[in-house]
């Protein structure tokens, strides 16, 4: 059989919730986003109220009126700070040799006496030159400054004489008590000299550096520079500079010269003299940082009290509750406020990722992820303020009974998994409460998948109720130990599921209602026959009823057939003509005469009777309170497919009629399911009407009218493939084939002669 379907898959659409005004990729991904941050606050605030602890008004000096436990580890970070300080300190500066210092300071006394003798040099130019003045003659005798004055004088006038002995007198001794040195050497000269020396000296120091013997300045010379190096040698630091001062100048002035001479020396070591040890900022910087990343920090432990009754509060209490975020004048705990917005932001990537990848079909809907978020939201919300009663008390298990009822166990159980893990968030790490949780969750969604009655999910709560008891007896024993601790929190966990039961069946219609869901409970509750419709449609069309129950086995057998859901599809069988309630018997089936109302009546005048069965139990439906979904079996039933017996009546009475004017309004089916229910309802009419229905004939009709049916467009929009429909041909043809099966014809037999004729034959 050649069949052929086009047309796009389209979901089942909330009754409040239906997003028609929101077309397009852009606009659908922007609608997403906004519901996930909405989604994304909601679960922060609950989850920050319940885990934000007590703040307190307190300050430094106050008298605590209770004690103060950490709610978690932190840092007292003055007492840490104190520690590093103590570590820094406790590290001796590092100093290193620096062996240029007594190279520099030998080079530097030896430039200094080169300048000392170059002094004396011009010093004696000047004696003489006085003296020449004077018409006054002193002893022939070398200048002081040997070579060096000798320099000096060509520098001046070329004349100074130029001669190199020792043991010879100087100026002072030549001409002692004879000449007058303040007349010789004016103020201005001495200036002049101690301009030439890299050493500030006085003047009596300048004098005795003019007058003293050449022997008595080289000895000088090469003490201090031992004197300097064996110092040196010793490491001076700047600490004990003074010391090795202090000790220089008592070795000077030992020393076998004049006591001016002593006091030049002197002057000059101390100068030069400085440290050869020198501070490496550095290297004790990098020592004193190792050991400050060393010290242990100060930490107080979850639990710890912070703060004692009674007593006053000091600074390092202050910050610590200021750090913890518990005083009154904080906006809030920073590193609580981020870790916990990073994880409920990874926990909502984690969700919309398994959607987007394993739940497709829920990607295209906007108004689940509503649901799911609303969902959590309350589950979130009822278990903050149960927590306060006792933290095994929270009904985590209400997510997982409502989801696998609203939408798919799948669904229910991965957002199970993070609830339980919030849950755990908010309790601050309580491996009870997320075990419960999960094995909890877990068991009741393993029942009420199983459940089409309402008293079911009250079954999936209490297996809830007892996977929890066990779950937290385990646990508590393994962690207190005590048997009375274990039976006392397993039996608020077994409160938990009982509370997550009633909450589920309590909000259930709430959700059916406002996100036009229909459950397999309320689909169940919808299949008796008790229904006031049900019943309507039984006591005033009763060929409907029948009707509707014959395609409803039909519906339901050839939906299994091809995987959509056979429940769904007998549900709407049975509801899909009620609208022929306002006009049974203008209906072939209710007429329990031969006279037909329809043969008064022109075509198109009938068409419209006909056709307006559709629109009639529409309004019905939704006078009965019948879900939306149920409402789109009665709308699409019969598609756009035209009333071909009025039709061809009316063209024998005009032959310029259009087809289109006796066609049903639509719209065509938009699911698997409304498709098969149109199905079913052609083939179960057509079947009744063949003379002799033989299996053959049955399936040729079947395949026939589902062609014409695919040739009609009317299967463009509903998403069946040809694989699908070959599927369905065949499961209408498994069932009415043992509907219309073939009887074996009974033989005409008087029983009450038959029972005679044997009571004779036993006389």
């Amino acid at each position: 059989m050649n069949l052929t379907v086009t047309g796009k898959k389209r979901g089942n659409r909330a009754y409040l919730f239906s997003i028609q005004p929101f077309k397009g990729a852009n606009t659908e991904l922007l609608l997403k986003v906004v519901i996930g941050v909405l989604a994304y606050v909601s679960v922060f605030a609950i989850m920050l109220a319940a885990v934000s602890p007590k703040r307190y008004d307190l300050k430094v000096g106050d008298i605590a009126t209770e004690s103060i436990r950490a709610p978690r580890d932190v840092e007292n970070k003055i007492a840490t700070q104190r520690r590093i300080e103590q570590a820094k300190q406790s590290v001796a500066p590092i100093y290193r040799l620096n062996q240029d210092v007594k190279v520099e300071t030998v080079e530097e006394v030896n430039r200094i006496f080169e300048e000392i003798r170059i002094v004396r040099g011009l010093a004696n130019q000047r004696l003489k030159e006085w003296k020449e003045k004077q018409g006054a003659t002193l002893p022939q005798q070398q200048p002081p400054g040997g070579e060096a004055a000798q320099e000096a004088q060509v520098q001046q006038d070329n004349e100074a004489s130029q001669s190199k002995g020792t043991g010879q007198k100087d100026i002072y001794d030549a001409a002692k008590g004879e000449i007058d040195y303040q007349q010789v050497f004016d103020r201005q000269f001495l200036e002049q000299l101690k301009g030439r020396i890299s050493v500030e000296l006085s003047n009596d120091e300048l004098l005795a550096c003019i007058t003293a013997d050449e022997a008595e300045i080289s000895q000088l010379q090469e003490r201090l520079i031992e004197i300097l190096i064996s110092l040196l040698d010793l490491k001076i630091k700047e600490d004990n500079l003074l010391e090795a001062k202090n000790t220089l100048r008592n070795e000077v002035l030992t020393l076998p010269i004049s006591s001016d001479l002593r006091l030049v020396g002197t002057t000059i070591g101390l100068t030069l003299l400085k440290p050869n040890m020198v501070y490496d900022h550095e290297a004790t910087e990098a020592e004193r940082q190792k050991a400050a990343q060393n010290v242990e920090k100060v930490i107080y432990k979850k639990g710890q009290y912070i703060v004692q009754d009674g007593q006053p509060v000091t600074e390092e209490q202050i910050a610590m509750l200021k750090e913890l975020g518990l005083l009154k004048d904080e906006l809030f705990d920073v590193p609580l406020v981020v870790g916990l917005g990073l994880l409920i932001l990874v926990l909502e990537i984690a969700g919309m990722l398994y959607i987007h990848y394993f739940e497709k079909e829920l990607a295209d809907q906007p108004h689940m992820f509503i649901l799911i978020s609303l969902v959590v939201c309350l589950t979130l919300g009822v278990s903050y303020g149960m927590s306060v009663v006792n933290q095994y008390l929270m009904p985590v298990a209400m997510s997982a009974l409502l989801l696998t009822v609203l939408i798919k166990p799948r669904i229910a159980f991965f957002v199970n998994v993070l609830l339980a893990v919030l849950v755990g968030i908010m309790t601050r790490g309580q491996l009870g409460v997320v075990v419960a949780g999960l094995l909890g969750g877990m068991t009741g969604i393993f029942i009420a998948h199983r459940s089409q009655q309402r008293n079911g999910l009250f079954l999936a709560g209490l297996g809830a109720s007892a996977a929890s008891m066990l779950s937290i007896a385990g646990y508590e024993l393994i962690v207190s130990g005590s048997w009375w601790a274990a039976l006392r929190s397993s039996l608020w966990g077994g409160g938990s599921g009982v509370l997550a039961a009633v909450l589920a069946v309590g909000t259930l219609p709430i959700w059916e209602n406002v996100f036009g869901i229909i459950t397999p409970i309320r689909m169940i509750e919808l299949s008796n026959p008790n229904h006031p419709l049900l019943k309507r449609l039984l006591r005033e069309a009763p060929g409907t009823y029948h009707h509707s129950i014959i395609v409803a086995n039909l519906a339901e057998n050839a939906a299994q057939a091809v995987g959509a859901n056979g429940l769904l599809a007998r549900v709407g069988a049975y509801y899909h003509d009620v609208g022929k309630l306002n006009r049974p018997y203008y209906f072939r089936e209710n007429q329990l005469t031969s006279e037909n109302p329809h043969d008064k009546l022109n075509p198109t005048l009938s068409t419209n009777i006909i056709t307006s069965h559709t629109r009639d139990g529409v309004k019905l439906a939704q006078k009965y309170r019948i879900p939306k979904v149920i409402q789109d079996f009665i709308l699409q039933h019969h598609g756009t497919t035209p009333v071909i017996y009025f039709y061809h009546k009316a063209k024998n009475n005009n032959k310029d009629v259009r087809l289109d004017d006796f066609r049903y309004t639509g719209p065509k089916p938009q699911s698997p399911e409304t498709a098969i229910v149109m199905l079913a309802d052609t083939v179960e009419a057509a079947v009744r009407t063949l003379p002799d229905p033989t299996p053959g004939k049955i399936e040729g009709l079947i395949r026939k009218l589902i062609k014409e049916r695919l040739e009609d467009g009317q299967l463009d929009e509903c998403h069946l493939t040809l694989k699908d429909l070959d599927s369905i041909a065949t499961a209408f043809k498994d069932v009415l084939c043992g509907i219309f099966h073939e009887r074996v014809e009974y033989p005409d037999v008087d029983l009450k002669e038959e029972r005679d004729e044997d009571d004779d034959g036993g006389h």
